[in-house]
């Protein structure tokens, strides 16, 4: 790890807490190759796991539960790290190593190098999309999720850590501002997803911004689950309802 990462993986995590998590290994936790990601076998695996834990027997269901934390997990890490310091940590694979956590969900990436933030987020981009591409494609094969479902739910991973990150730093409208340009940047590099959403909403003399989901977890759809307060298959008069219980 190059001093640069290691700085900024220092202050970020004292800006926002869930990343100190996230970026070192964690008691009980295995680490294995960042590249293993994209092994479709070590998916079925992972999928499988997510069965015996949530008691579905929809592979497609568990997939998507997998990658709806996976997701926010690489997603999060290079945004906070870029929202707090203005580099990144290197959205690669190759020379990354991940860790599960013992509930059998990702935990965390450590990069080895940092990337500058550059206007626009086209190198951010580039490497974003050149990692998380091969995933997605290596878990639609493994779980049968559509590819375009799991850009949607990773449009909302960004758009929800970009929240948080903002927050951390006193802005959390510039965490809405940094996922739409980084969204941006990944369609000019080819990625097809939806724009991430934002909703505003007022509880008494407060307002807090959350993100207006395009993408469904399908938690409800495993034995004994509901929605979630901001799913968006929930009527909308329901959703704004849940969220503004959260308004602080």
């Amino acid at each position: 790890m190059d001093e640069q990462l290691r700085r900024a993986y220092e202050l970020t995590a004292r800006r926002v807490p869930m990343i100190a998590d996230q970026i070192a290994l964690q008691p009980g936790a295995t680490s294995f190759p960042a590249v293993r990601l994209t092994d479709p076998g070590w998916l079925e695996d992972r999928v499988a796991d997510t069965a015996t834990r949530w008691g579905s027997d929809d592979p497609r269901v568990n997939g998507t539960l997998w990658w709806y934390s996976a997701s926010s997990t690489l997603t999060g890490i290079p945004i906070a790290t870029a929202l707090v310091t203005g580099v990144a940590a290197r959205p690669r694979l190759g020379d990354a190593v991940a860790f599960l956590r013992d509930d059998g969900y990702l935990g965390g990436l450590t990069a080895s190098s940092a990337l500058p933030v550059t206007e626009g987020l086209s190198e951010l981009a580039s490497e974003m999309a050149a990692a998380l591409t091969p995933i997605i494609d290596a878990l639609a094969a493994a779980s049968g999720v559509r590819q375009a479902a799991m850009w949607a739910i990773t449009t909302d991973s960004i758009a929800n850590r970009a929240l948080d990150a903002g927050t951390a730093c006193g802005d959390r409208a510039r965490g809405s501002i940094f996922a739409r340009g980084l969204v941006d940047a990944l369609r000019r590099v080819g990625v097809v997803m939806p724009d991430p959403r934002f909703v505003d909403v007022r509880a008494g003399s407060l307002s807090r911004q959350f993100t207006q989901r395009a993408s469904c977890c399908l938690i409800y759809e495993t034995p004994g689950s509901g929605k979630c307060v901001s799913c968006p298959r929930r009527p909308a008069e329901d959703r704004l309802k849940g969220l503004a219980a959260l308004v602080t």
